[in-house]
């Protein structure tokens, strides 16, 4: 008779492509991981994994026994955590991963208030927000990208166009009269000869803009000051007659207060979207964040 726990040893391996990692998220030992599978191995009668120098290859018996047992494992530990959650006398702790430079978009200005407990993380890097979900060590993220797993759901949450603003005290009547035009040419020329901020050192929002708007990879842009986050770049662009391109969203109170002013808003300006990111066994969190950030 197969043991369930054997179906969960082998959907960590399956998974990780390695006995080490699989033992650490189950919380048992290597030796336990590889006993494990031999075991089911046995029961079913055909090789599972092989091993390689840097961890394990599933066979094509694997994809096919992942592919029969995954949804029915998943729903029984949904069920499992259903029941856990139902059971629970303390409050729950949520803990959620985000760039810094996102934050004031997405979490700030939203009402928290329906969590009794939680982390904000703050992590750059969209594959490690990313790993970090998968590997549940942070309950959700807010990613720039969609990527799923069998252990992962995801949502679009947010859209924001991509757009030019700048310095109010900057003279603009002459690129404004480029833009009635639309001289392609020259408001690149003009955008070219600027002061610039950015919150990257590789610019990507710049590339990105460049890219969709003049069809041109390279932009011959000098990056006169780097501030590592979106929103406070915003702030220091107050006071220095410069300009940058931004989430239009980032920028819309600086905007209202005329602290900053829309510099150009293209009808070919790319939108960058935005996804929720949480562990299949957080569902109830999944509806609670999403019902928070798009409603």
């Amino acid at each position: 008779m197969v043991n369930l726990e054997w179906y969960r040893t082998f959907k960590a391996v399956y998974k990780h492509k390695n006995y080490s990692i699989a033992a650490k998220e189950l919380f048992i030992t290597q030796p336990t991981v590889s006993n494990q599978m031999s075991m089911l191995e046995a029961a079913i009668g055909h090789k599972l994994f092989t091993r390689k120098s840097k961890g394990v290859v599933p066979t094509e018996y694997a994809k096919f026994l992942n592919n029969l047992i995954i949804e029915a494992l998943d729903t029984l530990e949904n069920i499992e955590a259903s029941y856990s959650n139902s059971v629970k006398k303390e409050e729950k702790l949520y803990s959620i991963g985000i760039s810094e430079h996102l934050y004031k978009s997405f979490l700030s200005s939203k009402n928290l208030t329906s969590f009794k407990h939680l982390t904000i993380h703050f992590e750059q890097d969209n594959i490690k927000l990313f790993d970090l979900v998968n590997q549940q060590e942070i309950d959700a993220a807010i990613l720039r990208d969609d990527k799923q797993t069998f252990d992962t759901l995801s949502c679009k949450v947010y859209s924001s166009p991509l757009v030019i603003v700048g310095n109010p005290n900057l003279d603009t009547e002459e690129l404004n009269e480029y833009i009635k035009n639309n001289d392609l040419k020259k408001i690149q020329y003009w955008l070219e000869s600027q002061t610039w901020f950015s919150h990257m050192s590789t610019n990507p929002y710049i590339k990105l803009f460049w890219l969709h708007c003049f069809g041109k990879k390279r932009p011959k842009v000098f990056t006169n000051y780097i501030v590592p986050n979106e929103y406070f770049m915003l702030q220091e662009l107050t006071k220095v007659e410069g300009v940058c391109v931004t989430l239009k969203e980032n920028a819309k109170e600086f905007i209202i207060n005329k602290s900053l002013k829309l510099i150009w808003q293209s009808d070919d300006y790319p939108v960058r979207d935005y996804y929720l990111v949480v562990h299949k066994k957080q569902n109830v969190l999944f509806e609670l964040l999403k019902k928070l950030l798009i409603d």
